[in-house]
């Protein structure tokens, strides 16, 4: 493109020699993300925007006035998909889309550190850099020495005819100096990653079977003598529950909003060290993230972090060959979709038969087609599954599931995808075991109740009446009374482990049966779940309300989010309308609301300085839900006020993740103590 096409301000524009140079050495295909650093007026990503008609170019700019030429020549170009975003890197690209291309125009003295921001959110990244100044050369060939990169370096000096007189005179302008960087050499690193067997298990939507055909291939393996670990992607509570439910061990959760690529790709990583086999399970639909509009947080990003194989499990009821159309579909939206395989959901083996042809020329590998299972039928409360504990006979109805799952799919070809070399002993075992006995050998007792804490984590009392004497003693651990019951149940474990990697002794407690808080702790955390449904015997159960206002009073200091919070409320009211006096910590009162309200991620911000990531999703609300801080929600203007906050005191309707702020936790938590 001419430079005269694009609308000019005072900033400065990379000419269209140089660009055109620039964007060659991308590389760009039609379906990558792009990142332009140091926008300018917008020239490259302009034209960057159309060499990827099916990705998306993110524009980052500081200055004001750059930012709107970027929008207006966008605009004037037609494209919608450019977004521009406003802010100094590395600092204003938290929360986007994984780059395949990153092209750095400027970067107001911040290259080692935007460097090291998008290699570690895509160590595959290529990268093309223009630079004008010898020091900015020299700063950034000392990082690729220091980083082991090996990269391209052209010197371009362009001449331009001006006129002068009746004669043209060739005027040479400033030399640049292009430096690409290609993916980083991760042979180790990549045999290192496939050393851990895995697939992950995506849809086309919610309500596909994912979670029933996880815990369904859960059970099977078990019973093949599978050492596996399970993980799930997004937010969700619930379904990592019904994991443990089958495993027996915590589930992990892998969410690309909350943590960045390098630390979720080790979160994975030292998880499924320690199994034969990982089990990912998708969230939503495959490519949804966040803002409906974005793949940021979505499972399609968490399988391209994690490089793991997918398994796509489309509901065929009601359709036949149109669900080849849909699977072609999900493959051609992203040329590395991870798509390696598909299961027909709810569909009988003589249409998957006909089907497997046409999937199988697609390049995927048919899996195999799964009837409809009468005898599994998981109820949903509000736009999640029940418990497991709900779901009567569950252990015989998964075990039948498990024998249906043997006899429909391609065992053999689900596991060579996933990279595990099974053992020859496990190929027959436990296909003759039928649902029953398998189900007889595993107790129904509910998780919450004896498992949803290691060993260690369970608590070591006093003594109902000690008093806990700590002269002439070592000091204690510090402990932290955990509410775990039917009510309070929502927690990532990885916040859990994190308490305890930080001195922490969880100590787990019942608001619903217990009559007073475990003795010497500092502190106290209140989950999520559903108070709602217990609000009666919450309020009735009056030892444990003095106890939780007594130990406010002694300064025990309360952390508690979404059901944690209504339970600190003045009054709650519960889902038949009726409503019960709470502990009157708080000014307001829990309401039922009928509609989910502020569902979403969320970033919070306090005195205008970010703070912790978190999640909200709930059905209720409070008449003061607090103004501590300032909730953000990604690739969106939208906010609110929200969460209280004191020496002793913090508690809101967000979920938080620790690990995206653990400052804040520490600090709150490690506080004056007062026993």
């Amino acid at each position: 493109m001419r430079d005269e096409w694009f609308i000019r301000g005072k900033i400065p524009m990379t000419k269209s020699e140089v660009r055109s140079v620039s964007v060659s050495k991308l590389e760009l295909e039609p379906d990558h993300i792009v990142y332009d650093i140091g926008a300018g007026t917008g020239s490259v990503s302009v034209e960057m925007a159309l060499h990827v008609p099916n990705g998306h170019v993110y524009a980052f700019e500081q200055k004001e006035e750059g930012c709107e030429l970027i929008r207006n020549n966008a605009e004037k170009a037609g494209l919608r998909n450019l977004t521009v975003v406003a802010g100094k890197a590395p600092d204003s690209m938290e929360g986007y889309q994984l780059p395949d291309r990153v092209f750095i125009g400027g970067s107001g003295g911040n290259l080692g550190e935007i460097l090291d921001f998008v290699t570690k959110k895509n160590p595959n990244v290529q990268i093309v850099i223009n630079v004008i100044a010898l020091e900015s050369l020299s700063q950034t060939m000392e990082w690729m020495k220091q980083n082991k990169r090996e990269p391209e370096v052209i010197c371009m000096q362009v001449s331009r005819a001006e006129k002068r007189g009746p004669y043209h005179m060739m005027q040479a302008q400033n030399p640049i100096y292009i430096i690409t960087m290609g993916p980083e050499q991760t042979e180790n690193k990549e045999n290192k990653q496939n050393c851990y067997p895995r697939i992950l298990l995506a849809a086309p939507g919610s309500g596909s079977g994912k979670t029933l055909m996880t815990v369904g291939l859960l059970t099977l393996f078990q019973r093949m003598g599978i050492a596996c670990r399970s993980f799930k992607c997004g937010p969700d509570y619930i379904d990592p529950m019904f994991h443990k439910y089958v495993l027996g061990i915590d589930s992990c959760n892998l969410d690309s909003f909350f943590l960045p690529e390098s630390k979720l790709r080790d979160l994975f990583e030292s998880r499924a060290s320690q199994a034969e086999l990982s089990v990912i399970e998708g969230v939503m639909g495959f490519y949804d993230g966040i803002g409906g509009n974005s793949l940021a947080a979505s499972t399609y990003e968490v399988a391209k972090i994690t490089n793991s194989p997918v398994i796509l499990v489309v509901d065929g009821k009601g359709s036949s060959l149109s669900l080849a159309a849909q699977i072609k579909g999900f493959l051609d939206y992203r040329r590395d979709s991870h798509i390696c395989g598909v299961i027909l959901n709810r569909t009988n083996k003589m249409v998957g038969e006909r089907l497997r042809p046409e999937i199988e020329k697609m390049g995927v590998k048919y899996l195999g087609a799964v009837p409809v299972c009468e005898t599994v039928d998981i109820k949903s409360r509000h736009l999640g599954l029940t418990m497991p504990e709900e779901q009567k006979d569950l252990r015989k109805h998964l075990a039948a599931f498990a024998d249906q799952l043997a006899g429909c799919l391609d065992m053999e070809a689900i596991f060579e995808l996933a990279g595990y070399r099974m053992k020859e002993n496990a190929k027959t075992a436990g296909m003759s075991m039928t649902g029953t006995e398998n189900a007889s050998e595993q107790s129904e007792t509910p998780i919450y109740k004896n498992e949803n804490l290691s060993d260690s984590d369970r608590m070591q009392t006093c003594g109902k009446k000690e008093r806990c004497e700590t002269k002439n003693l070592p000091k204690p651990m510090k402990r932290i009374a955990v509410a775990l019951d039917e009510a309070f149940c929502f927690y990532y474990q990885e916040n859990l482990n994190f308490l305890k990697e930080h001195g922490w002794e969880i100590v787990p407690f019942s608001p619903l049966h217990d009559t007073a808080l475990p003795p010497c702790v500092q502190a106290m955390l209140l989950g999520g779940g559903y108070p709602e449904l217990y609000a009666k015997q919450l309020s009735e159960n009056t030892s444990m309300l003095e106890a939780l206002q007594n130990a406010s009073k002694t300064g025990i200091r309360i952390l508690a989010e979404c059901g944690g919070f209504l339970y600190l409320q003045k009054s709650l009211e519960d889902e038949k309308g009726m409503v019960y006096p709470m502990a009157g910590l708080l000014p307001g009162d829990g309401y039922r609301t009928g509609k989910l309200g502020r569902f979403g991620y969320i970033s919070l911000e306090q005195n205008g300085a970010y703070q912790i990531r978190g999640h909200e999703f709930h059905y209720w609300d409070s008449t003061a839900p607090g103004d501590a801080f300032r909730a953000n929600k990604p690739q969106s203007n939208r906010g609110w006020d929200c969460m209280y906050q004191t020496d002793r005191l913090l508690a809101g309707f967000p979920h938080l993740y620790y690990l995206s702020g653990p400052d804040l936790i520490l600090n709150f938590l490690n506080g004056e103590e007062t026993i």
